[in-house]
């Protein structure tokens, strides 16, 4: 490894750990930032790879950053919010800079701890992150040896480009999307995630949480335990186009809480084990155009229940092949549960062997235009039930102000940002 004058760091090793890969990273940064790149190789991953601002991570396509098996123990002490270390009744398991998981019954979500080891004194190990919550033995607390495989905390401006992961499920334990993923980024800003491969993650494929501007272009994201993508927790200005994201054990494209102003374009989203996209809580303002959604276990796109307040409102579902879904369970290939209101359907065309219907709609929710440029299949029992009150069919407006291009200040002030 040499840092080059262009600020450019070039691995040639065919296998390693995280550890090298992480030097170099923090080389870069220490410089103000620059380029690592990775030729083809496998390197075992023992913590995280952390990103740094200003660092671009560019891969081979054939450069793979395996999980390593993942290594637990109970507590052997009940652990404070706000500590940072933990008692483990089999400290000999873990070894210093080993990425780290802490939960319990109570404990799990935004409320688990993902840390690395920073030192070792008898049952004790120290860690980088305060713990986020109380966890107690009571609760069935464990500390395991699991993390994100990519990771990003408070970063700008950074890169991961060409990169194969593999999660090695079979050998971890699963974490959620709110602290674990294939790669994970909480608040981060202005991240390019190109021709990256993510598979057999025991969790979700790609979460980001808190985020604005990222661009995902070009993956492929299959056969992981959880989702495949989870825009998460208040994101906005998200573009995610080209992806082919299949086979994963929940939704293909999981909107969590407060996601505005997105784009997914020109994905495939296909066979995955719940449904193909799952949106609402607050989930507004988004572009759902050109992709193609099929043979998922559950409906093609599904409108989460809700309160008027917390509805997925003001969302456009444009020019998208909806097809074959519902392979387990649903009646339709969209529903839209009560109460969700401004929704927009225009060009799509909806077919379906398994369904009822092409559409379900909730009596509550007001203002689903379907537009009469839609093409619906031969459905058992018609395009929507005679019932439904809530679509309304007209043109589609054509200045409505979604996604990306209308990222504003008002999206973002929850996230305490100036300037989006």
């Amino acid at each position: 490894m040499k840092l080059k004058k262009s600020n450019t760091i070039e691995i040639k090793a065919k296998s390693g750990t995280n550890v090298i890969l992480q030097k170099a990273i923090d080389t870069l940064s220490s410089q103000g930032g620059g380029k690592l790149i990775i030729s083809d190789g496998t390197f075992y991953m023992f913590d995280s790879l952390h990103l740094r601002s200003n660092v671009s991570i560019i891969g081979s396509k054939k450069t793979v950053l395996k999980k390593a098996k993942c290594v637990y123990s109970k507590l052997s002490a009940d652990l404070g919010y706000g500590h940072y270390d933990v008692s483990v009744e089999k400290p000999e398991l873990f070894k210093k800079g080993m990425g780290i998981y802490i939960f319990d019954d109570f404990g799990k979500g935004f409320y688990g701890t993902v840390a690395t080891i920073t030192w070792k004194d008898g049952d004790k190990l120290g860690i980088d992150r305060m713990l986020n919550h109380d966890y107690a033995r009571i609760r069935n607390a464990m500390v395991c040896s699991v993390f994100p495989i990519v990771s990003g905390y408070y970063v700008k401006n950074a890169v991961i480009k060409g990169i194969m992961i593999d999660g090695n499920a079979d050998e971890n334990l699963f974490i959620d999307g709110c602290r674990g993923g294939g790669i994970f980024l909480l608040q981060c800003h202005n991240i390019d995630i190109e021709n990256v491969f993510i598979s057999n993650y025991n969790g979700d494929g790609l979460s980001f949480q808190q985020c604005t501007n990222l661009k995902i272009s070009n993956c492929e994201i299959n056969n992981n335990r959880g989702s495949g993508l989870h825009p998460g927790s208040g994101s906005a200005g998200v573009v995610m186009s080209e992806c082919k994201i299949t086979n994963n054990g929940k939704d293909g494209v999981f909107y969590c809480l407060r996601v505005t102003y997105t784009l997914l374009e020109n994905c495939e989203i296909m066979e995955n084990g719940n449904d193909g996209i799952s949106i609402g809580a607050r989930d507004t303002d988004h572009i759902i155009r050109n992709n193609i959604i099929s043979n998922n276990c559950r409906y093609g796109i599904y409108f989460r229940p809700a309160d008027r307040v917390m509805g997925g409102h003001r969302n456009l579902i444009d020019s998208n092949i909806i097809k074959d879904n519902c392979k387990k369970q649903g009646d339709s290939e969209v529903f839209i549960e009560d109460i969700t209101d401004d929704i927009w359907l225009k060009k799509n065309q909806i077919s379906g062997e398994n369904s009822k219907y092409a559409i379900i709609v909730g009596k509550y929710c007001e203002r689903i235009v379907v537009d009469r440029d839609n093409v619906f299949g031969q459905f058992k029992k018609g395009a929507y039930p005679e019932n439904s009150t809530s679509i309304v069919l007209k043109k589609v407006p054509q200045n409505l102000k979604l996604g990306p291009d209308y990222l504003n200040l008002k999206a973002v002030r929850h996230l305490n940002i100036k300037n989006p």
